[in-house]
């Protein structure tokens, strides 16, 4: 996957008084890459939002092509399987289709408002997960806070998740 089809970085932006929101340039990029009625003149690109009651305390974002990789198989499923029920409320049913205008912003829309407890000129953090990406109210964020007891080597992770954890480590540099 290339570089530039990844959402990655985290980036805090103000809604405004009309509850309008940009999006991070980065981001753009992707979500212009991944939606097949973008082009330069049309200078508008689209993004999915899903705000269901999975996600706690944040709603995903998801480029067109992504989340049509997810829904796609789901439309060839029965819908009496259990699990096929979830991902629809999931990936179809909480998920609302937003416009990025020319200038790089949204409407935030009331679904997504009311799930983020989001007001008119509050902070708004973007965090991306490769695929997609996080939004959450900046002050839920930062209160949910990362597990400071956890002991996490991010290096030893890599090796292990690029080598396998019974490899041989990496040669030590010189």
């Amino acid at each position: 996957m290339d570089h530039i089809k990844r959402f990655q970085d985290s980036h805090d932006f103000k809604v405004d008084s009309k509850f309008r929101l940009s999006i991070p340039g980065d981001f753009r990029k992707v979500l212009e890459t991944q939606d097949p009625e973008w082009t330069p003149e049309s200078k508008t690109t689209r993004m999915v939002l899903l705000y269901g009651p999975k996600l706690d305390g944040y709603v995903e974002g998801y480029s067109v092509e992504t989340i049509s990789e997810i829904q796609e198989p789901l439309t060839r499923r029965r819908l009496k399987d259990p699990k096929v029920k979830a991902a629809f409320s999931h990936f179809v049913h909480h998920a609302t289709t937003v416009t990025v205008d020319e200038t790089g912003r949204i409407v935030v829309p009331q679904k997504i408002r009311d799930k983020l407890g989001l007001g008119k000129d509050e902070m708004v953090t973007f965090l991306g997960n490769l695929k997609n990406f996080q939004l959450w109210k900046r002050e839920d964020y930062v209160s949910e806070g990362e597990d400071e007891d956890f002991d996490f080597d991010p290096d030893e992770f890599v090796d292990d998740l690029l080598h396998g954890p019974d490899a041989d480590p990496a040669p030590a540099a010189e």
